[in-house]
């Protein structure tokens, strides 16, 4: 299964993540993006413009 992980340094805050993907992302206090989860079963669908998203 694929890891997701958030460099929350790099995140934007533009909202893609979130708006795609709520089951995986969700904004924290500061309005950066951070995974709820740790795997995914599938693709993501789309990719960070920020390069904020890495799934290995």
């Amino acid at each position: 299964m694929p890891k997701v992980k958030v460099v929350s340094e790099n995140c934007g805050q533009c909202g893609l993540c979130v708006g795609t993907r709520p089951d995986v992302f969700e904004f924290d206090d500061e309005g950066r993006a951070r995974a709820i989860k740790d795997e995914i079963d599938d693709e993501l669908g789309f990719e960070c413009p920020f390069g904020a998203i890495e799934v290995e």
